[in-house]
């Protein structure tokens, strides 16, 4: 659902054969990732493979997962990492520093530039943002969290970068031209604060479907159950993981996959749970996948859960590991938190449940497991789903739509 189009230009075709418009990416890696990757992934990708865009990648060192070089080109798209290390303080003048040659040195002459900055403004990237906008960039926020909600504080300086993004998003209209959202709730936030005087638009998950088999789903004598994504408090895995126990002993031939990574206590936590599970022997955590490694386990995978607790932070965003389940075309069982149920209608695309319920989770399982065949039906109707809402290809060009009309 995109917001306001009437206002936005029509794509010429003829425009693929000339770019004009030259992106440059900060707060997340363009490449290998968790969920903020694979967002702008699957939205700028498309565009730059049909010469619609040219984009380049200002990465902080911790989101650069499997990049070797300090600075390189990699899918078509320049990228440099920088970092600012606690161990010297000085490293601040050199993160700041090559952050703005990097900025300045992308900028094209005589062409749109635009600074694509994923998540809320804060302490690194606002500095970043601010010398962007007085060189000529246009500068879009892609808002995909309200960190007024967010209270897992489990370092000093993530406190510092969570409340100072809420400072700084609160004047975006004195520095930001354009304003992307991710859900229903973060849209009318947006809107309520920019008061009418930016363009801001709802921009929903997306998904590859290259990355998903489309071979028919055979049923397994083995039943794999998937999740994959952040180990955050907002995710409810303790749920999950108990809601297991109970399934492996009504149904032996059942595995739990678990993929990802989180903060380290809570990861340690987590670690604690399964080793003290009377299913341990049968939950495989997995651990951060390459993005290849990823796909292969999901694809091989027969039972996706989405268990988000119903709290303020998981409303107001939306599961980007939702619309990657509903397109691998099997079962799919999720929470009704945020904007889900408006995709999501029970025992016809997918399971619907209420959150933080172990009950509720055992009961969609065994439901599931003792009508496999519904892993088929639910599955089609499922990436039906992803597909008329989620194509990464159908939101990429509304995207262009966004950057041409600014």
């Amino acid at each position: 659902m995109i917001r306001n189009l009437s206002t936005i230009l029509i794509i010429n075709k003829s425009y693929n054969l000339n770019p004009k418009i030259n992106i440059t990416v900060l707060g997340v890696s363009c490449f290998n990732g968790m969920a903020g990757s694979t967002r702008v992934k699957n939205l700028l990708l498309p565009l730059i493979n049909k010469n619609c865009i040219i984009a380049n990648n200002l990465i902080y060192k911790k989101d650069a997962i499997s990049l070797s070089e300090k600075k390189g080109k990699l899918n078509k798209i320049s990228y440099c990492i920088i970092e600012f290390r606690k161990s010297n303080p000085f490293s601040i003048f050199s993160f700041f520093f090559q952050g703005i040659i990097f900025i300045k040195k992308n900028k094209m002459r005589f062409e749109k530039n635009i600074l694509y900055h994923y998540d809320q403004p804060d302490i690194r990237s606002i500095f970043f943002i601010l010398y962007a906008r007085i060189i000529g960039y246009k500068i879009i926020l892609d808002i995909i969290e309200d960190n007024r909600y967010y209270t897992n504080f489990t370092r000093p300086l993530s406190r510092i970068k969570i409340k100072s993004s809420i400072f700084f998003t609160k004047y975006i209209n004195l520095y930001i031209d354009c304003v992307l959202t991710i859900s229903e709730h973060l849209y009318n936030h947006m809107c309520k604060i920019s008061k009418g005087r930016l363009p801001v638009f709802l921009i929903p998950i997306t998904v590859d479907f290259s990355k998903f088999e489309s071979k028919p789903y055979k049923i397994s004598k083995e039943f794999k159950i998937f999740y994959g994504g952040s180990f955050a408090e907002k995710d409810g895995l303790e749920y999950l993981l108990k809601a297991f126990e109970n399934i492996s002993v009504l149904f032996e031939n059942t595995v739990l996959i678990l993929t990802g990574k989180g903060a380290i206590e809570n990861m340690k936590r987590y670690g604690d749970l399964i080793s003290e599970s009377s299913a341990k022997a049968r939950i495989n955590l997995m651990g951060y996948l390459t993005t290849d490694e990823y796909y292969n386990q999901l694809n091989s995978c027969d039972i996706f859960c989405m268990t988000r607790v119903n709290s303020k932070f998981a409303n107001a965003g939306f599961p980007f590991k939702l619309g990657e389940y509903l397109a691998a075309g099997k079962a799919v069982i999720a929470t009704k938190v945020g904007d889900v149920s408006k995709y999501i209608q029970d025992r016809k695309n997918a399971l619907l449940i209420n959150p933080s319920s172990v009950e509720e989770i055992v009961n969609a399982l065994t439901y599931i497991l003792e009508n496999p065949e519904q892993i088929n039906l639910l599955g089609t109707e499922a990436k039906m789903t992803a597909r008329n809402h989620f194509d990464s290809d159908k939101v990429g060009l509304q995207l262009l739509n966004i950057f041409k009309s600014l």
